[in-house]
């Protein structure tokens, strides 16, 4: 009895010591991630720094001592920024460009019909700086369509695609463009920083190393690559691309989407085509990219937001539905559009608004479609089957 007594008793005490140990190195661990993020935090802190006479530079565009750089007539990187009324922000935009080591550049401005002085500032700098070029809209048609337009235009082999609102960080297209010409990646995705306002550094976006993601890995990568099952990659600024690959990329959009005017989660749905169809990918830790939130942003008006959410989710659906393999992957993300972004948002509302419901008809057959998809769950073929009533409903009041 004493035996088994005393068996027990070592056995409790070897099991609380092992409880203790896990509980100790989970502690150290957890330390560890603290220092490591606090040292990581400090050194692109002080990267910040550097760059923080970008923000201070003057909005004047009537400059008097700036650098001179000759037309490239073989650029190897194209740099392509739909403009639409970016007067505060393009000189700000341009100084960083100029500040990048590498000079092998052209830089491509669609003017999207802006109605302030984008334009003039645009043409005031070409004056100093012939490496831009200025594309102009007779109509405003997206950034979507602007940004392949810039890029059928560009003659660079690698292109990037940045608002003119944000700023790269000093010598991120030299980095860019070593790394891709060292490991033939197509695409070469860097880390960024967030901020709201004008220079207010808030928040940066932190992956874990720096590593090379080949197929068929990247073809889920979009979706599982950051944050498993939880966030897309939503954002296009951020990357380094080949040109070709991009090209590749939009011959598997149909031409309807091509001409459309889509000016919201664009970035997603080019993201989608674009790590399903090429080779590889870098993600590069090093920061390249100011991603600034501008106070006039549209995301402001909430329930413009929230249509054109509606809106563009329908059409990002069914470029899911034409490029699917059937597979786990496509319905993940299409139950992820469906519950954890769109559960709490007024439909019936959005439904009734001018700019939504004149594509109603296509809405109707589409959730027809979807309804009869294997990929939703039960939970959300019932909203899906919510949003059809409120649709007959809009319906029947235009058949009056």
């Amino acid at each position: 009895m004493n035996k088994i007594i005393n068996y027990f008793t070592n056995f409790l005490y070897l099991f609380i010591k092992i409880i203790i140990i896990i509980i100790c190195l989970s502690f150290y661990n957890n330390i560890f991630s603290s220092f490591k993020l606090f040292f990581n935090y400090l050194k692109l802190q002080s990267e910040f720094n550097k760059n923080e006479k970008i923000f201070q530079f003057s909005n004047n565009y009537k400059l008097k001592t700036i650098k001179k750089f000759k037309k490239i007539n073989n650029p190897k990187i194209s740099i392509i920024s739909p403009v639409y009324n970016s007067e505060k922000f393009i000189l700000r935009f341009l100084k960083s460009i100029q500040n990048q080591n590498f000079i092998e550049i052209e830089i491509i401005f669609i003017d999207d019909f802006s109605i302030d002085n984008s334009i003039q500032i645009i043409k005031n700098y070409k004056k100093q700086d012939n490496r831009i070029i200025l594309l102009q809209n007779k109509k405003n048609k997206g950034t979507f369509i602007n940004r392949n337009l810039g890029v059928l235009y560009s003659k660079g082999k690698y292109i990037i695609l940045p608002d003119p609102d944000d700023i790269l960080t000093n010598n991120i297209l030299n980095f860019c463009f070593k790394f891709a010409s060292k490991y033939q990646s197509e695409i070469i995705r860097f880390n960024l920083y967030i901020g709201k306002g004008k220079i207010v550094f808030s928040d940066i976006i932190k992956d874990i190393r720096s590593r090379i993601i080949n197929q068929p890995e990247l073809s889920t990568y979009i979706y599982y690559g950051s944050n498993e099952l939880q966030s897309l990659d939503c954002i296009i600024t951020n990357k380094f691309i080949k040109k070709e690959a991009y090209i590749r990329t939009l011959n598997y959009f149909k031409k309807i989407y091509l001409n459309m005017y889509i000016n919201y989660m664009e970035d997603t749905m080019f993201n989608y085509i674009l790590y399903r169809t090429s080779k590889s990918l870098l993600f590069l830790k090093k920061p390249g990219y100011y991603y600034i939130r501008s106070q006039e942003s549209i995301t402001k008006n909430l329930f413009k937001i929230e249509i054109l959410r509606m809106k563009y989710l329908f059409i990002y659906l069914k470029i899911i539905f034409e490029n699917s393999k059937n597979t786990k992957y496509e319905k993940d993300i299409l139950n992820l559009f469906i519950s954890k972004l769109y559960k709490k948002y007024n439909f019936e509302e959005i439904f009734q608004n001018s700019f939504f419901n004149r594509d109603i008809y296509l809405y109707y057959n589409f959730i027809n479609i979807s309804l009869n998809s294997l990929y939703f769950s039960h939970e959300n073929k019932y909203l899906l089957q919510k949003l059809k009533f409120i649709i007959i409903k809009i319906i029947n009041k235009k058949r009056k």
